[in-house]
């Protein structure tokens, strides 16, 4: 809830975003209620929205394809939550955008 928060409170600062995307993406590795909890407290909409609102930085696009990664592994609801809140095009939109980033096409 925190690291949401922050990320709506300093939304155009890349940095809290690429740390938050990170953050997102620690909290929901392994930990299935935390998928949960992350979900149900916007993490997925904090992280597609710093993913379009910061689409030049790297940092951000790497955590936040991770982030959404993580979110949605073995989740089936929380795949359907990144779907109806744009993404799959953000994920699509940044490894366009960052072709030569291996991170990023990880």
């Amino acid at each position: 809830e925190a690291v949401v928060a922050a990320m709506r409170a300093h939304a155009g600062a890349a940095g809290v975003q690429e740390e938050g995307c990170g953050a997102l993406r620690n909290l929901s590795s392994n930990n299935d209620e935390n998928k949960v909890k992350t979900a149900d407290h916007g993490g997925i909409e904090a992280v597609v929205a710093a993913m379009d609102a910061h689409a030049g930085v790297e940092g951000v696009q790497e955590r936040g394809c991770w982030a959404l990664c993580r979110l949605c592994y073995n989740n089936d609801e929380n795949k359907v939550n990144t779907a109806d809140h744009g993404g799959i095009e953000a994920v699509v939109a940044a490894m366009r955008a960052h072709a030569g980033a291996a991170g990023v096409q990880e």
